[in-house]
């Protein structure tokens, strides 16, 4: 036995023993056995979530669990992974300029969206404003006819907003699409705002609205049919609403919009008692969009 571990470990063994004592576990604590399930019914009621998203909305229930853990439990249950995410690469001077303008920068870009009518399809034009540093969104109604005048007025809207929320913007960043006119641009630089207009021959510098028109469409759009400017416009409204007040953000440490805006991150403590309490699920656009929160007592 002495071979095998060393003496100083044997003599502790021994008093041990003698006195009764029963020897600290080792190892990691073991899973909350109702924490386990809860992780499983996130993964099996949202398919396209992964790892951290997972681990996102478990924090804002104030649940503490590594992204390790999440991966083990759904290894075990036999669950598919997340999907492989790219590294980063080396920082580039449009990336440097992004982050050194992060608080005080709103990015915005047009998507489209097919809406069936009587007279046939016709595609209706959306724009969409993000301010960066704080991932708040805003959108505009939808148009089957994106002129100046509707461009213009969404370019006014956009200002009131920022005064109504608080958040500061020095720079307005747009691509080079002609529906950003000399008139949109004028706008923005009579309230103190500066346009930046992304590089040529750079499809991914204007990535932060793109990644969130992409989500929009991945998460929502994609899994409805339209049938008039009202429906679509309630099915965006919907969906702003969800990513500004309910949905974790990674980039925040996970954190949703409101929370973000208290402060700095706050430590979760693991949980200690094998009761959760009782976890609810709001549900939006007919449970497409899924919010989980505890149960008031």
């Amino acid at each position: 036995m002495i071979g095998i571990v060393a003496p100083q470990t044997y003599s502790r063994w021994v008093v041990e023993q003698r006195e009764g004592r029963t020897p600290k576990p080792v190892g990691r604590p073991k899973l909350v056995r109702n924490l386990c399930e809860l992780v499983k019914r996130l993964a099996k009621e949202n398919a396209g979530w992964g790892y951290r998203r997972i681990r996102g909305e478990l924090r804002k229930l104030r649940l503490r669990l590594g992204r390790s853990s999440v991966r083990r439990i759904l290894k075990d249950a036999g669950l598919a992974p997340s999907p492989n995410r790219r590294g980063r690469a080396e920082e580039t001077v449009w990336q440097k300029f992004i982050r050194l303008h992060l608080d005080t920068l709103v990015a915005c870009d047009f998507f489209t969206k097919s809406v069936i009518t009587p007279l046939g399809t016709r595609l209706a034009f959306c724009l969409a404003f993000i301010h960066v540093g704080t991932r708040r969104v805003y959108l505009s109604s939808p148009t089957y006819e994106p002129n100046e005048r509707w461009v213009l007025q969404q370019a006014r809207n956009t200002i009131m907003w920022l005064e109504e929320c608080g958040l500061e913007c020095r720079f307005v960043l747009h691509d080079r699409d002609a529906k950003f006119s000399f008139a949109f641009d004028r706008v923005f630089f009579n309230a103190g705002v500066r346009r930046v207009r992304t590089p040529l021959l750079a499809p991914d510098a204007n990535a932060s609205i793109e990644s969130w028109i992409g989500s929009l469409k991945r998460e929502c759009l994609n899994h409805f049919l339209c049938f008039s400017l009202a429906h679509l416009d309630h099915i965006l409204r919907s969906f702003v609403g969800f990513h500004n007040e309910h949905r974790p953000h990674q980039s925040l440490g996970n954190r949703t919009l409101p929370e973000a805006a208290t402060g700095p991150p706050v430590e979760i403590p693991s949980t200690p008692a094998p009761w959760l309490g009782r976890i609810k699920c709001q549900r939006f656009l007919g449970g497409l969009l899924r919010h989980y929160h505890r149960e008031a007592a």
